[in-house]
């Protein structure tokens, strides 16, 4: 039976639908962070991972003893990673008095003592070599400095020996020696070189004679002759041409002439021939017994014509030509001695005969 509500008189307003409440968005979930490798590699392989567990378990199961020593290893690593150290047991002896620990101290370093004492000795004569050593060198530093600075060993005195044609003063110059220098500031060697670089000076030593004395030995060069360039020089007795003609040098001497001038400072081999045979002929004119009868006063080179000589103080001429000058000289000494029975002198002699060696000319006035 179907009911009807009656109509009302009054008006009725219709309900309000409720709005539909849609859901919120749901925000994007933040990009994962990517796992790291040992992370990725256990998900990657969780199978091996597994296995190897399997094989850990069935291990320890098959090994009881290793099982024990895994649980006593986890018992230690709770204990802080580390086994307990049992406790030192407290000393039952009683406590050693202060004179005690010292006899037994002093015994130790006894020991020690004597099973080292090679090498304490050792060491011992080490440092004493050492200390030696550092005095002397210490003392022989300051008496350096007091010898090189006390006015005990200032030159007093400088003894020149052997110079003949030098003054004193000429030797203790060119050694560059003064009268009141430390006689330790002198240098031996060098003084000896400064002399040795002056033209006369031939052969020098310097010896010091503490406290302030210095004695200098000297050879001087033995001038035998001159020889004619442009100027006058000096020849000694090994034939070397050692200084010019000074004023005060001597002038008695035979001179060399017939020298080509350019020749001889140009070509050694002809000055050495030139000098040379000059001093072998002075050498046999001597060995005849002629030097201190006739002396020689000039020696003239002709050439292809050999050697002549002006002797005695009238000049007289004597031509030797080449070669065997000594048998020559001889024969020119016989020549004079008789001669001079005759009361007669000759004004030249010629021994230069080739064909003839022995024979003799000779001009009487």
């Amino acid at each position: 039976m179907n009911r009807r509500r009656a109509p009302s008189s009054a008006w009725t307003k219709p309900a309000r639908k409720k709005p539909i409440r849609r859901k919120p968005a749901k925000k994007k979930a933040a990009r994962k962070r990517p796992a790291r490798k040992n992370v990725a590699a256990k998900k990657a392989a969780p199978n091996k991972a597994a296995a190897k567990k399997a094989a850990r378990k069935s291990a320890t199961k098959k090994t009881p003893r290793r099982k024990a020593a895994r649980k006593a290893a986890a018992r230690d690593r709770s204990q802080n990673r580390r086994r307990p150290v049992p406790k030192k047991q407290r000393r039952s002896e009683p406590k050693k008095s202060w004179r005690e620990r010292a006899v037994g101290a002093r015994e130790a370093i006894g020991g020690w003592v004597i099973a080292r004492r090679a090498w304490l000795r050792r060491g011992g004569q080490l440092a004493l070599l050492g200390l030696g050593v550092a005095a002397l060198v210490w003392l022989g530093d300051q008496t350096a400095r007091y010898a090189h600075s006390a006015d005990a060993f200032a030159i007093r005195e400088i003894t020149i020996e052997g110079n003949q044609q030098l003054e004193d003063i000429d030797v203790r110059r060119a050694a560059r020696l003064q009268i009141g220098s430390n006689v330790f500031e002198v240098s031996v060697e060098d003084a000896r070189n400064h002399l040795l670089q002056h033209p006369w000076v031939e052969e020098a030593s310097v010896v010091r004679k503490l406290p302030g004395r210095v004695r200098i030995d000297i050879v001087e060069r033995r001038p035998v002759a001159l020889v004619a360039l442009d100027q006058l020089y000096l020849v000694s007795e090994e034939g070397a041409v050692f200084k010019r003609l000074g004023v005060d040098d001597p002038v008695d001497l035979p001179v060399i002439t017939g020298i080509a001038s350019e020749r001889f400072y140009d070509d050694l081999d002809y000055r050495t021939a030139i000098l040379l045979r000059s001093m072998a002929l002075l050498q046999d004119y001597e060995g005849a017994g002629l030097a201190k009868r006739e002396p020689v006063s000039e020696i003239h080179f002709e050439g292809a014509n050999g050697i002549e000589l002006f002797v005695g103080d009238d000049g007289m001429n004597v031509r030797l030509g080449n070669g065997q000058h000594r048998q020559k000289l001889r024969r020119l000494r016989q020549v004079l001695e008789r001669l001079t029975k005759e009361k007669t002198r000759p004004s030249y002699v010629y021994l230069d005969n080739v064909r003839s060696p022995e024979r003799v000319t000779v001009r009487l006035p």
